[in-house]
């Protein structure tokens, strides 16, 4: 408790003041003051959504606790690469009424790029928990979710009612999606992404339907907001996104905002990322649904995810992608380590028949060398001797030219021409133009 002593303004005295009169007259020297009552606002409050099992903060929004019942859990088991740390936070009434939030899902959808499916990408998606599944739109996204709702549920007769704004006060879609692609660009500067020909999507949705559980019935609410982004990938072939762009040279980057509903026709070699940016429900009785609606505008309004869930994500998602930048290093190495020991054992192989070669071509000249002394020691120097050459030469398969020194050389029967330089070189060819410059014609002998 504290005393505040008010003094007149005109000469500093003492003022009584019952705190209920709007006219204070001071007693010294007459002066007449009006007090401005103002009332202290009200400060909103704030309803904390923890996972009591981990003692997790999970969350805040701005709902009367004493209306509504707060919980919430960390979703391991929905963990993808979008969100790898998802929670749940729901806000019951002891009316029939809840509201919930899910972080939301995060897809990737590669139908039109099978590079995507090579075993180096699968083991990629392993560790960083990508998840696949074609683009929906919003429209298409909303009537999938509402059937999963229906179907854990048990519900029936479902009716779609209308359409209505995103219940998030003060929201703007052209904003949200400039800081969507702003955030894209800067995930794709820390990766060192090498796709191309980039476009972008975002769209909220807010869908009101009416089902019946048993007799009574019920309307449910569907709020989120839809992004994704598509890019072509190179032609050197680059994860991409939040892969990283682990291959392949920087290039030029174009980028647009895709129209809402569509990102017209996919071309080939191209993939998706899409993510529902946060999913909320509101489920309540039929009657109820009109006066409850405030609340849950409320909520979706003033719900802020906790800086230590946010944090984890980071953490996680930085992690994994050490994770990948590992493992792309060590699958780098055993594709170099595997390159080598090919490049061993071709050379293994080509000395080994270079040996082969060599040996065959020792027997064969030996053996010729034998028979043309033979034929000279039988014979002397007569027409049987050229006879055995000619023999030996064709088992052998070559043709024996003479230099212009008289020195001989054989050459393959494969060629029909043959000329020799001065460096005793041999070119054998079968064209008839000479190759002129320093090369001389030999004689077959």
């Amino acid at each position: 408790m504290s005393i505040e002593v008010i003094k007149c303004p005109a000469c500093a005295a003492s003022l009584d003041c019952d705190g209920k009169s709007e006219f204070i007259k001071c007693g010294h020297c007459g002066n007449t003051l009006r007090l401005k009552i103002t009332a202290k606002p009200v400060e909103p409050q704030v309803m904390k959504f923890v996972d009591t099992t981990l003692n997790v903060p999970l969350a805040s929004c701005e709902l009367p606790s004493d209306k509504y019942i707060p919980s919430g859990s960390v979703m391991p088991n929905a963990a993808c690469n979008a969100y790898p740390m998802p929670i749940r936070c729901a806000a019951a009434s002891k009316n029939g009424t809840a509201f919930s939030f899910f972080s939301g899902e995060g897809y990737m959808d590669d139908t039109k790029c099978p590079l995507l499916s090579s075993s180096y990408a699968t083991v990629v998606n392993q560790i960083s928990k990508i998840h696949f599944k074609p683009f929906m739109d919003a429209e298409r996204y909303a009537n999938y979710h509402i059937n999963e709702i229906i179907r854990t549920g048990k519900m029936t007769n479902a009716w779609f009612i209308e359409n209505r704004p995103y219940p998030s006060k003060g929201f703007n879609r052209k904003e949200a999606l400039d800081s969507f692609i702003k955030y894209q660009q800067y995930l794709a500067q820390l990766t060192g992404d090498a796709s191309i020909n980039k476009m972008y999507y975002l769209e909220e949705s807010c869908k009101v339907y009416e089902v019946d559980v048993g007799q009574i019935k019920l309307r449910i609410v569907v709020a989120f907001i839809l992004n994704a982004t598509r890019y072509q990938l190179p032609n050197m072939f680059a994860m991409g996104g939040f892969m990283g762009g682990l291959f392949g040279q920087r290039r030029p980057q174009t980028s647009n905002g895709a129209a809402p509903g569509t990102f017209g026709d996919i071309p080939n070699n191209a993939a998706i990322e899409w993510a529902s940016n946060g999913v909320f429900t509101m489920i309540c009785p039929k009657e109820r649904f009109d006066q409850d609606y405030d609340d849950f505008t409320q909520f979706v309004s003033s719900f802020r995810v906790d800086p230590y869930v946010t944090q984890e994500n980071l953490n996680i998602q930085n992690q994994m992608r050490r994770d990948v930048a590992n493992y792309t290093q060590q699958n780098i190495a055993q594709q170099n380590a595997n390159f080598q020991a090919m490049q061993q054992a071709n050379r293994s192989l080509q000395e080994a028949y270079d040996a082969a070669n060599q040996a065959w071509w020792d027997r064969s000249n030996a053996h010729h060398a034998q028979v043309m002394a033979s034929s000279r020691s039988t014979f002397g120097e007569s027409s049987s001797d050229r006879i055995s050459r000619m023999q030996s030469e064709a088992i052998r398969g070559v043709n024996t030219y003479m230099r212009e020194d008289g020195s001989t050389v054989e050459v393959s029967v494969d060629y029909d021409h043959a000329y020799t330089n001065k460096l005793g070189d041999t070119l054998a060819t079968n064209s008839s133009f000479e190759p002129g410059g320093n090369w001389e014609g030999m004689r077959r002998v």
